[in-house]
């Protein structure tokens, strides 16, 4: 057995004031529960170099997004300014000794958790702790820090340190995980949950009584006072939920994976903490419907395609995906067909990309309102999975939105991921390899974790700097707006405004689709924006025009082309791509009706769309206007 070892932080008396979370920049929206927090791991104190292991960032990321996106909690943001100042304490991870960083702002539903490395003393394979700090200001200041105006446990963060002469394996998955090898994504799981309390907090010890927490949701769950080691710290050695390991168990074997379970996220809710039962990720109120089939082998049949990249439809009746290309400006149907759900007949949302670097267009397939979300991506040239069908946020059943383009200029594609209606603004960007997704990247954006209508994604590049940007508009609930993110700095981790954000129709509460894609062969994509409801006005901005005006607000700078895909009086809003389909280095611009009664299509060239549509033919690309949710289109 391998013992773990854990960091118990004394905190001095803090407070807080009682901030209100920031808005979306353009608009005061209403204050709602925020259904994730965000893990920001700090490499700062990594002065060894272990987390220069690229594998290593991405196991100790998803742990981050997992945690975090399975806590529900309101933690105002840590803003110092003026005579409220403070310094925020914890256990340096390189040294051991006591660490502190002066006046760190912390975002509001944020935590910021320092990790490194260094030669831990005989078995200990991690430390792990909330942190400490000093304080000086007004009492609400102190209570703002100390509470963060949250009524359990409310951290602003803490530090993990790892043993860095362990032979550790930094696979996302068990497979390969060798019996003399230690499971990193394991020991980091354990660890940040004693980040976050478990064994370490005030109301973790409150609640210790006689060798046993007696925690409500905890005992409810195992069927009595749970024993703990004698530490006090962790679960007693061997505790098991239906059979099953427990995370914060004080032992882990060589060779074994354990995951967060249950009675762990138990745990939490007695700390405080709304925690789902698994870890997840963004989850709205509505109970999870039946859900998706599980992957059966996809119905495929291979045509060899030189120069053209087939368009992905969803929409028909029985669940399949038509792949088309475009001829002379007319849709055409290369009679392949996908089947990524196997049974499932609900919306089927797409984008696509080169995820495997090997020159054909792949496809990412995820779920409308209804079942568990997941997403899966398949092999364009064989249609084999790339990806098996994959949770991304556990719990959530309101859909998903994708997009796809190289972010990092690695020559393969990453997957853009986003929470329809009832989930907050969450970003998250994937590295695809090894049969999984690694996450690159995760943020909320319009800098508001509150907003709960929804966001959607687009991705290419914009500034014609090789590394392809992340456009943000909302789903609903708010006035349209749109945020740029640059792939520059998120294929680091960092979430950076290409230009501010901006308002796309003003007046007008409606969700906005986007696309991206380089439409006149600069090299600098276009980015067009359309209603999702309501006409189907389409606005189309110039990547040049946007990126050499960085100070200035989109929606104050001159369109390439203004028009509507449809006819003005059809309400129906437009879905968008923007993908070169043909092989001429120009994309074309793809706009779908949402109708579910009046399901058309129509295709766009440059000159087209600068005249205004004209002259591009309408299709119905299923034989038939009626569909399930519209068409969706990738």
């Amino acid at each position: 057995m391998f013992n773990f070892k854990w960091l118990t932080r004394a905190r001095k008396h803090v407070s807080s004031q009682n901030t209100a979370r920031t808005a979306l920049r353009l608009e005061n929206l209403e204050a709602r529960e925020v259904p994730a927090v965000l893990i920001q791991v700090d490499y700062s104190r990594d002065v060894g170099g272990f987390f220069n292991n690229a594998d290593a960032r991405a196991v100790i990321e998803r742990v981050a997004s997992e945690l975090g996106g399975s806590l529900n909690a309101d933690l105002a943001a840590i803003a110092p300014a003026g005579g409220n100042t403070w310094t925020a304490t914890f256990t340096d991870p390189a040294t051991g000794g006591q660490a502190g960083v002066s006046n760190l702002a912390v975002g509001a539903n944020t935590l910021r958790v320092y990790v490194g490395a260094r030669s831990l003393p005989g078995s200990e394979a991690g430390y792990g702790g909330f942190g400490g700090y000093s304080i000086t200001g007004t009492q609400a200041w102190i209570s703002t820090v100390q509470t963060r105006g949250h009524a359990g446990f409310s951290p602003w963060g803490g530090s993990i340190t790892f043993d860095n002469s362990q032979n550790w394996h930094f696979g996302q998955t068990a497979s390969n995980l060798a019996g003399n090898q230690l499971d990193f994504y394991s020991v980091a799981t354990h660890e940040l949950g004693h980040v976050l309390g478990i064994g370490t907090a005030p109301q973790w010890t409150s609640q210790v009584r006689n060798g046993a927490f007696y925690g409500a949701n905890a005992n409810a769950l195992y069927g009595g006072a749970v024993p703990l080691d004698p530490s006090g710290a962790h679960w007693a050695d061997g505790v098991t939920l239906g059979g099953q390991s427990v995370s914060l168990d004080p032992a882990l074997i060589f060779g074994a994976r354990v995951g967060w379970s249950a009675l762990d996220a138990a745990a939490l809710r007695d700390l405080g903490w709304g925690a789902t039962a698994a870890a997840a990720q963004p989850a709205a109120t509505p109970a999870p419907a039946t859900p998706t089939s599980a992957p059966a082998a996809p119905t495929f049949t291979a045509v060899p395609v030189a120069t053209q990249s087939p368009v992905a439809f969803t929409g028909n009746a029985d669940g399949t995906v038509s792949l088309f290309t475009v001829a002379g400006g007319v849709l055409t149907d290369t009679g392949r067909r996908l089947t990524p759900f196997a049974g499932y007949r609900g919306a089927i949302r797409v984008a696509s990309g080169d995820f495997n670097g090997d020159g054909t267009t792949d496809y990412a397939f995820t779920t409308g309102a209804g079942p568990q979300a997941v997403v899966q991506l398949m092999d364009g040239s064989t249609g084999a999975l790339l990806v098996g069908q994959t949770v991304i946020f556990q719990g959530f059943t309101g859909g998903l939105f994708l997009a796809a383009a190289d972010i990092d200029r690695d020559g393969r594609s990453e997957l853009v991921v986003s929470a329809d209606t009832g989930a907050g603004p969450h970003i998250q960007t994937f590295r695809i390899a090894n049969g999984g997704m690694q996450l690159q990247s995760s943020f909320f954006a319009f800098d508001n974790p509150a907003f709960r209508g929804g966001a959607r994604v687009a991705a290419g590049d914009l500034n014609h700097d090789g590394f392809a940007d992340v456009v943000v508009t909302t789903g609903g609930q708010a006035e349209g707006r749109v945020a740029i993110y640059t792939g520059a700095d998120l294929r680091n981790g960092v979430a950076t405004r290409l230009t501010p954000d901006f308002i796309a129709f003003s007046g007008l509460w409606s969700g906005l689709n986007a696309a991206v894609g380089d439409m006149d062969g600069d090299g600098f994509a276009e980015l067009a924006i359309s209603l999702d409801k309501g006409p189907a006005h389409v606005k189309v901005w110039s990547g040049a025009t946007l990126s050499g005006n960085p100070g200035v607000q989109p929606s104050n700078l001159g369109l390439v082309g203004s028009f509507f895909a449809f006819a003005p009086t059809d309400p129906s809003g437009a879905r968008l791509a923007l993908r070169d389909s043909n092989g001429d280095g120009r994309a074309e611009l793809f706009a779908v009706s949402t109708s579910k009664t009046s399901s058309f299509a129509r295709v766009f060239s440059f000159e087209q769309m600068q005249a205004g549509g004209g002259g591009a033919p309408t299709a119905a690309p299923f034989g038939t206007p009626v569909t399930y949710d519209g068409i969706y289109v990738g």
